[in-house]
């Protein structure tokens, strides 16, 4: 079976890892499923399964866009990636992998990805701090982003980022001519999310609540 991968990361300091291997045993033909696995050591799930199912009623159009979604599988920690979509080539189907928190809940960006995360970071009140960095064998340096996050602003930013940004690159697979390429990439993904965090932001705080 042919697995195409995309994935939202967070480049942080710490250098990228290799995508683990996926395990997923497929459970549901026709709609989707969540599934839960364990976060695995210093990390946690700011998602419940429930989170899901409220968030997706939020979306107007969730019964038509949701078509070929197998699962949403809220997954382990991972320090370089936040969430990923994963693609079955051969049977038009796919998996919306959500990670778990590290249990601190702060995050470090370099500064590309936190100029253009500025303005979700501000939306959700997050508390942010920078620091200068030297670039090791260099006399250069740059500024290291830490944001501090709560658990509601963790859940927020998990739902209204990085579970839209992993939709945008279901939607895009779903308008190719035979629906098994996620030709636009990254930047269609990202403006599909930003567009729908728009959308459905007054929504959002209805049904979760303001952020604390």
């Amino acid at each position: 079976m042919q697995v195409r991968y995309n994935r939202k990361t967070s480049p942080k300091v710490i250098g990228g890892q290799v995508l683990r291997k996926n395990n997923h045993v497929k459970t549901a033909r026709l709609g989707y499923v969540v599934d839960r696995r364990r976060p695995g050591k210093g990390f946690m799930h700011v998602l419940r399964k429930k989170d899901i199912h409220d968030f997706v009623e939020l979306i107007p159009d969730w019964n038509e866009i949701s078509e070929g979604i197998e699962s949403i599988v809220l997954d382990s920690g991972d320090e370089c990636t936040d969430g990923v979509y994963h693609h079955f080539h051969t049977e038009n189907t796919g998996i919306i992998y959500l990670s778990a928190w590290q249990k601190e809940l702060w995050r470090e960006f370099n500064d590309d990805y936190f100029q253009e995360h500025r303005w979700i970071f501000n939306a959700l009140n997050v508390t942010i701090e920078s620091k200068t960095h030297r670039i090791e064998s260099s006399d250069k340096q740059e500024i290291i982003w830490h944001c501090y996050f709560t658990e509601s602003q963790a859940k927020a930013y998990t739902l209204m980022h990085v579970f839209l940004h992993e939709l945008g690159h279901h939607i895009d697979r779903l308008s190719s001519c035979n629906q098994n390429a996620c030709n636009r990439g990254e930047v269609f993904a990202e403006h599909y999310a930003v567009r729908r965090f728009h959308e459905l932001w007054p929504s959002y705080l209805r049904r979760f609540g303001e952020l604390y």
